[in-house]
């Protein structure tokens, strides 16, 4: 790990960027060797992704924001709610008018369009990815020792929770009669974002490197958006089962233990 956080931040994160689409294509590509109809893999994969994303929110985006305003007036600090709801605020207007289609539900939302159902999920999946990318990017763009470890671990868990979330995409387009190949390549497309992503993050926050705390913030922000608005109530779509919320406090474990063994 030290020599990988030796070299040049930017290189890390094209490189954190790169292994968490790969994650996604790996798990996109499970669509050919699961039951077509096993509902319960969605709710393991959403789940999971959940308690992931929830943790790395907060160990890894709000916990270094806090950190870097330390020392500072307290008036700063009171501006952290402020970019941290900001974040939210961008996702759910993407959310609002971007056309896209739930995994689960197959429900539309965003302004009409004329794509097809596998093209429209596949834009679903693409504005959560947008938020994880930007986390990543900004996540690096601190030059602390410590938070470049925060922002590995990060990455790490947005890896792990992509492999699941792979084929918590590629799955329901192959359910909603689209074929196994063509859901697997639309599954690991939506990953493709988190790379440009990852590098603007890196670039604008280090460019203002005045605002990072709140671009950490903002980061959190989107991320948390996308669990309450997209990852949590899908989980719980098909079956009233306590396996989503088991998956999700299994993997907020997974994040809080890597922060513990890592950091």
């Amino acid at each position: 790990m030290g020599q990988l956080l030796a070299l040049p931040a930017l290189l890390i994160v094209f490189l954190c960027s790169l292994f968490n689409w790969f994650s996604t294509f790996l798990g996109s590509t499970l669509v050919y060797l699961v039951n077509d109809h096993n509902h319960k893999l969605n709710e393991i994969a959403l789940g999971s992704s959940s308690g992931i994303m929830i943790a790395a929110t907060f160990f890894s985006l709000l916990m270094p924001a806090i950190d870097l305003l330390e020392g500072q007036p307290k008036y700063f600090l009171g501006f952290l709610p402020v970019a941290f709801m900001v974040g939210a605020i961008f996702v759910g207007l993407m959310d609002r008018y971007l056309p896209h289609e739930h995994l689960l539900t197959h429900e539309t939302e965003g302004r009409s369009s004329h794509f097809s159902r596998a093209k429209l999920l596949m834009l679903a999946m693409t504005l959560h990815n947008i938020p994880e990318g930007l986390a990543v990017g900004v996540a690096f763009a601190n030059p602390n020792p410590e938070a470049r470890i925060a922002a590995l671990i990060l990455s790490i868990g947005i890896g792990i929770q992509n492999f699941p979330e792979g084929l918590a995409i590629s799955l329901p387009m192959h359910q909603a009669g689209t074929s196994k190949f063509k859901a697997m390549m639309y599954g690991q497309y939506s990953a493709m974002v988190e790379v440009p992503a990852a590098l603007l993050g890196y670039l604008a926050a280090t460019v203002f490197n005045s605002i990072l705390p709140y671009a950490l913030a903002f980061a959190g922000g989107a991320m948390l958006f996308v669990v309450v608005e997209e990852l949590i109530p899908e989980s719980k779509k098909n079956d009233a089962t306590i396996l989503g919320s088991l998956t999700c406090m299994v993997g907020f474990i997974i994040m809080m233990a890597l922060d513990i063994l890592l950091g």
